[in-house]
């Protein structure tokens, strides 16, 4: 009976200790990505619609910003937690740089998807 007793509680104990032992937690994925930088909907927020998959992304920096209206590159992971922002993708860049070859538009809207403005205007007329 001892031995019954014995055996139960050593299996109690080892399935505690397993489910009380974290996982492992993976590296978070590297995000690239380039388009203009606009400013978001609250105040001090920086977001940038990537030109190649169209996904808006709120930039959280630390450090020199870059300028609403600039062409930028930029890499980051995933910020974990809520920001303020309530607009877009947070990550947090870890490295940025001026892109001369991407050209902004004055009137930058991130708040719209792409082709939507257009055909709400044209709607308009």
């Amino acid at each position: 009976m001892i031995q019954i007793r014995v055996a139960a509680a050593v299996f109690a104990l080892a399935a505690f200790t397993s489910a009380q032992t974290p996982s492992p937690k993976t590296a978070p994925v590297p995000v690239h990505g380039q388009g203009c930088v606009a400013s978001g909907v609250q105040a001090g927020c920086l977001v940038v619609r990537d030109s190649g998959s169209g996904t808006l992304y709120n930039l959280l920096i630390n450090g020199a910003r870059p300028q609403v209206g600039e062409g930028i590159e930029f890499t980051g992971v995933p910020h974990e937690g809520p920001t303020m922002c309530m607009q877009g993708v947070p990550i947090n860049v870890t490295q940025w740089s001026r892109k001369e070859s991407i050209k902004c538009p004055a009137n930058e809207t991130p708040d719209k998807e792409p082709g939507k403005q257009q055909a709400s205007e044209s709607a308009n007329r």
